[in-house]
């Protein structure tokens, strides 16, 4: 019983998280369209490049913060 339930456990698994689709054989060319591959593409530079910066301290202590009472 124990085995059975696994099993259908185990069918479930792949059923939710398997490929949503199987890839063409290349003979079918590219099936990734352009404005897809230029996207990854500029994602995966972006990954690269540093975000934001860090604004220097003009002061060298910090401040004590009011509080509301």
């Amino acid at each position: 019983m124990i085995e059975q339930v696994l099993k259908l456990m185990q069918r479930l698994a792949r059923w939710f998280f398997g490929a949503p689709f199987q890839q063409l054989p290349p003979e079918f060319g590219e099936t990734i369209p352009p404005d897809l591959q230029a996207f990854e593409a500029n994602a995966e530079a972006a990954q690269l490049q540093p975000r934001g910066s860090v604004e220097p301290s003009s002061s060298s202590g910090s401040k004590p913060t009011k509080s509301h009472h």
